[in-house]
């Protein structure tokens, strides 16, 4: 055991891994690096690396004794992330019945954190199936020639089209010739069907050819059609990369696609679901990601929640910079990258029962994140919350305004899911009703463009019993992106 050695970064995992992740990533190491059969440089050593890592973190003994090691090390470090949380209440009531408590928290890094853009590992995964002819194809050939005047030397750049099958326009390389990958981008030409997964795989096998433990590695996958009976298997090949850290970018162009699956898709590996209504949109958002990218300072964050007995986690949210439902895996709770521009704030529902009157330990918040190039940092850091429980009510206690405010932001978001639920089960009268409701509270904040669209949809629905494709993609993709609502706005 070499304990300046960093394991987990060698598997691409962070301290919270279960067995079965270090495992699969041991396997999936074993078989690229396999001196056998191995074609890669450096594959002996690197095969060497995975064997002594899996034998320290397979084993429970040495794995524990390794992790202290680790966090002795680590005690003299200071962190490179930086966690603040606001809770909604101070004193909690001792009582047999269960009680919300919120717990706000953000996680930014750390502010005297160094900022050197780390290299980006980028495969464009574009759809050219027919229905792109035409100003779609044309704007995202635009932006993918200005994706490339962007990369620099370090960075490593995969191209890959696909219909009803996949072609590997440009193996994923470092130093690319960009008038060389500009002139193939423009070959690009529609034809075809619509298999999601066919480029995806081949996407992601580009993206695994170019790894290393300081790139941030990303896949942008665009789309304008439905897949067909591939759905599953675009769900478990984003998990595993996500797992393997390798974040993907699900953007959607027009009306007819599967926002259900291209988010799925998205939050299961750490990345984002872009809706674009204008194909004149596709170079600005390609251009936002690339700049996002380029922020990176933690290429994947998961949170750990060890709570004491009575306290149980209800439901969780990002809900900076935009809002989603967070994932869990086991014990983890993913967070996805953080950059210098977009700091995370997460609202996490609680209940609490049978709690003994006293000063009490309620929880420790772990998050954790693979920190490239910060080896004097440490790359954890957590939070201990406590509180004061008492048998009768505290009438000082005033939920704090950040998680008042983070409550109404989420009420939107929450009625817009319940709405299409609603209408997924068959109760059109509710879900027109949710939708009225709702546009009514957008038209308070003014935020007029998104009401008049939650509005229209109403009556749609009540006339036709459907919403129309693009109405549903607007509503969905616009209270997801609200910033300011009023304190009053109830959570419930």
């Amino acid at each position: 055991m070499q304990v300046d050695k960093d394991y987990y970064n060698i598997f691409g995992v962070p301290q919270t891994a279960t067995s079965e992740e270090i495992r699969q990533a041991y396997r999936t190491l074993a078989r690229r690096y396999h001196p056998d059969t191995s074609q890669e440089p450096n594959a002996d050593e690197r095969f060497q690396e995975a064997q002594e890592a899996y034998e320290v973190l397979s084993s429970p003994s040495q794995r524990q004794k390794y992790d202290h090691w680790r966090d002795q090390v680590g005690r003299d470090k200071s962190s490179a992330l930086t966690l603040r949380a606001t809770v909604s209440h101070k004193t909690l009531l001792s009582m047999p019945d269960e009680q919300a408590y919120y717990v706000l928290l953000n996680v930014v890094p750390a502010s005297d954190l160094p900022a050197a853009r780390l290299p980006l590992n980028l495969c464009l995964v574009l759809d050219r199936s027919t229905s792109m002819q035409g100003m779609r194809l044309q704007q995202v050939k635009e932006a993918t020639r200005q994706i490339i005047d962007k990369l620099q030397p370090e960075d490593a750049l995969g191209l890959v089209v696909f219909s009803d099958r996949a072609e590997v326009l440009l193996p994923s390389q470092l130093n690319i010739d960009k008038a060389v990958a500009k002139s193939i981008a423009s070959t690009i030409q529609p034809s075809g069907g619509t298999e999601i997964l066919q480029g995806l795989l081949a996407g992601l096998k580009e993206v695994d050819r170019s790894r290393s433990h300081a790139s941030v590695n990303h896949l942008i996958l665009l789309t304008d059609g439905q897949t067909y009976g591939d759905e599953q298997g675009c769900l478990e090949e984003a998990e595993r990369a996500g797992l393997r850290q390798i974040s993907l970018s699900t953007m959607g162009i027009g009306s007819d696609w599967n926002e259900d699956l291209l988010d799925q898709m998205a939050s299961l590996s750490g990345g984002v679901s872009t809706y674009i209504d204008s194909p004149r949109k596709v170079t600005d958002i390609f251009k936002d990601t690339m700049r996002h990218l380029g922020m990176v300072v933690a290429r994947e964050l998961a949170m750990t929640i060890n709570p004491r007995p009575g306290i149980r986690l209800q439901e969780a949210f990002q809900i900076t910079p935009h809002i989603r439902r967070l994932e869990q895996r086991g014990e983890k709770t993913i967070l996805g990258p953080l950059g210098t521009d977009q700091a995370k704030a997460l609202l996490m529902e609680f209940r609490i029962q049978g709690l003994p009157v006293n000063e009490q330990r309620l929880m420790r918040i772990t998050v954790e994140g693979d920190v490239p190039g910060q080896a004097n940092r440490r790359s954890w850091e957590w939070v201990e919350l406590t509180s004061h429980v008492s048998a009768t009510p505290d009438p000082d206690n005033v939920i704090p305004p950040p998680i008042v405010t983070a409550l109404g932001k989420l009420a939107i978001f929450k009625m817009q899911e319940k709405a299409m639920s609603d209408l997924d089960s068959g109760e059109i009268s509710a879900a027109t009703q949710r939708l009225e409701t709702m546009a009514t509270r957008l038209l308070n904040l003014g935020e007029t463009d998104l009401a008049r669209a939650a509005l229209l949809e109403a009556g749609r629905l009540a006339r036709t019993g459907d919403l129309s494709p693009e109405g549903r993609k607007k509503i969905r993709y616009g209270t997801r992106a609200l910033s300011i609502l009023p304190k009053e706005i109830p959570h419930d």
